[in-house]
């Protein structure tokens, strides 16, 4: 393929290309990226899936596809690096309780959904799977009783929007062979259920449609590979179906005895013109719980709310996490920890020292000053989730008041030479590239100034940290290429106090959520455009 007539950005000093098993769980160019770059118009050749030629009005060779680009520009190809498929897939049939404030608020979205159901002649079998709500906005807490008496025998599971919990009615704990509870599943319980889900009435359908649905809506805004954390052998998933983009497939402790090869190692599975994109990727060990329902592991107790009080929940006791590091390591797994709370971040960097493992942080939401150091000096790589800021800004302020100093330190962390690298955790928030670079860059979903502004991103960091690795577009690298109808990456200017000026960051922040790809190249073939 040749694509003509681009504009490309000259790569940062010393970034990498980027492929093969080192870039496994991210190896991004760091703050070297930000360093000045020119943009100018060339054409680039690409061979066997590698880009091999860059340069001015090269010579189309007998054969081959050309890709008119009309001066857009060409970046690297982005990537999510937190996703659960599986729970994405069926994001398109979900019920959304988003935003309900109350018990009985989601009880009427259940109702209204099942009256349509009724109406469309819908099986009313067909389980009910809803998202979206979160326990720190609800008073009176939901209970399986309430469930079942708006619900009946449908089988109903409305999943929190963090994820760490879901409110099952009696037919659902049933039918996942759960105990009968008077409350939610959360936590561990939860997650061991997950996989289970397309086992409800008419879910795993839904899952079937749905992957193909989020490829196709991946690539359409650039993004060219996943990291996906589902639970369960979730590589078995991507070798039936295939897959139009690159994937990385986790696995968690309870199936490293089924684990098809080291992080890395490509798998057999269906891909453009016979070639698997799909490869193994890290050991994911979940260490706390999340903010919103307040089971974060913290150094110093939640300022109040309701739920579980204290320091939060610790999932897994250090010496176990230790050794299911050990074992990763040994099967030629790197490793990626869960971690939101400091105090689970303290005790997952003392474990990821102790096994020796390559690794990373996965969120890294709230790190002490001791905390960012420790991950710089062990090369502990930060997966961060900015769209997430904008959802915890008002609850970190309310439960950690004292020490939102700590929460999302992405300037902290480029700046200590630790490694960045952004994604979604959808469908907790949207699979969108463009959103997460946004919030990191102005940190702020409404009218108020970004919140933290001191840990602003420059809009070039964010996207070298959306890059996996990729620097810029180089001879010898992967042929994974975006193309967009306009550069959205100008550096936004600092004030006097050495903080983005606020108008400008928000303005830079509206460009990236605006972005136009116009196409998206993976492995040398058109994938959408």
């Amino acid at each position: 393929m040749l694509i003509r007539q681009v504009r490309v950005r000259e790569p940062a000093a010393g970034a990498a290309a980027g492929s093969g098993a080192g870039a496994a769980v991210g190896s991004g160019a760091g703050a070297a990226a930000t360093s000045p770059m020119n943009v100018h118009v060339t054409d680039v050749r690409i061979t066997g899936g590698v880009i091999v030629e860059i340069g001015d009005r090269l010579a189309r060779r007998s054969g081959e596809e050309v890709l008119d680009g009309g001066g857009a520009i060409a970046i690297p190809g982005l990537w999510d690096q937190h996703v659960h498929s599986s729970q994405l897939a069926q994001a398109h049939s979900r019920l959304d309780t988003t935003g309900a404030g109350s018990a009985s608020a989601i009880l009427s979205l259940v109702q209204q959904e099942l009256a349509r159901r009724q109406e469309t002649g819908r099986r009313r079998e067909e389980a009910l799977v809803g998202f979206g709500h979160r326990l720190v906005d609800l008073l009176v807490p939901p209970t399986v009783p309430m469930l079942d008496e708006v619900t009946g025998e449908v089988p109903t599971v409305l999943i929190g929007g963090d994820a760490h919990h879901a409110w099952m009615n009696s037919a659902a704990l049933r039918a996942l062979g759960a105990p009968p509870r008077d409350g939610v599943v959360g936590e561990d319980e939860w997650f061991d259920l997950v996989s289970l889900m397309p086992a409800l009435p008419g879910v795993g359908a839904q899952v079937a449609t749905g992957m193909a649905m989020l490829q196709r809506q991946a690539l359409e805004r650039g993004v060219v590979g996943l990291v996906d954390m589902e639970w369960g052998r979730v590589w078995e998933t991507w070798q039936r179906l295939g897959s139009s983009l690159r994937v990385r497939t986790g696995v968690y402790t309870e199936d490293l005895d089924f684990v098809p090869g080291p992080t890395g190692v490509v798998l057999d599975a269906p891909g453009p013109a016979g070639k698997s994109l799909v490869e193994m990727g890290p050991l994911k060990g979940i260490l706390d719980g999340a903010l919103g329902s307040h089971t974060a592991y913290t150094r110093t107790s939640y300022a109040g709310g309701h739920g579980p009080v204290g320091h939060g929940v610790l999932t897994w006791e250090p010496e176990e996490l230790v050794a299911a590091l050990r074992r990763a390591k040994g099967l030629g797994l790197r490793a990626a920890v869960h971690a939101i709370g400091d105090a689970a971040a303290g005790v997952a960097l003392e474990a990821i020292e102790r096994a020796g493992v390559p690794a990373r942080v996965e969120h890294a939401q709230m790190l002490s000053d001791q905390d960012v150091d420790r991950m710089a000096r062990l090369g502990v790589a930060a997966s961060v989730q900015p769209a997430h800021l904008l959802d915890d800004r008002d609850p970190t302020e309310e439960l950690w008041h004292d020490r939102t100093d700590q929460a999302y330190r992405l300037r902290d962390l480029l700046d200590a030479g630790v490694e960045l690298v952004l994604g979604s955790d959808a469908p907790v928030a949207p699979l969108d590239p463009w959103l997460a670079m946004a919030a990191a860059v102005h940190r702020s979903a409404d009218e108020r100034e970004g919140w933290l502004p001191r840990q602003q991103l420059q809009p070039r960091e964010a996207l070298a940290a959306s890059t996996d690795g990729v620097g810029g577009l180089v001879v010898g690298g992967r042929a994974d290429v975006v193309l967009l109808e306009q550069d959205v990456f100008e550096d936004v200017p600092l004030g006097a106090d050495g903080v983005m000026v606020d108008a400008a960051a928000r303005e830079a922040a509206q460009r990236l959520r605006e972005a136009r790809v116009l196409a998206t190249v993976v492995a040398g073939r058109v994938a959408a455009g």
